[in-house]
């Protein structure tokens, strides 16, 4: 975004609001959020079911905000304090140990 290759209006978690205060951050005009993006939905946050935890890295992969924390073959687990909600990490866990859970 601050490189001008996103747009302020794409991340389901922050909705209209995230938009509105990205676009006064960066200076730029405000715009509604892209509902083509996906849901707006309440907030949540990842939980890695850590019994089941192979340690792959695919969950830290890929999240973009570098809230989920591990090493190769240990077990992972996810900062609250860091963690947007996106979904991002669910898909990419290959054995279905991440879980979305209200904060």
């Amino acid at each position: 975004m601050a490189r001008g290759e996103a747009g302020i209006d794409h991340c389901p978690p922050g909705g209209d609001a995230g938009a509105r205060a990205l676009a006064k951050l960066l200076g730029v005009d405000a715009r509604p959020y892209d509902r083509s993006r996906g849901i707006r939905k309440p907030a949540q946050l990842a939980l890695i079911v850590e019994a089941d935890c192979i340690g792959c890295t695919k969950c830290i992969q890929a999240c973009p905000v570098d809230a989920i924390v591990g090493a190769p073959k240990f077990m992972h687990t996810v900062v609250d304090a860091l963690c947007t909600g996106c979904e991002l990490c669910v898909p990419a866990c290959p054995v279905d140990c991440i879980v979305m859970l209200p904060p």
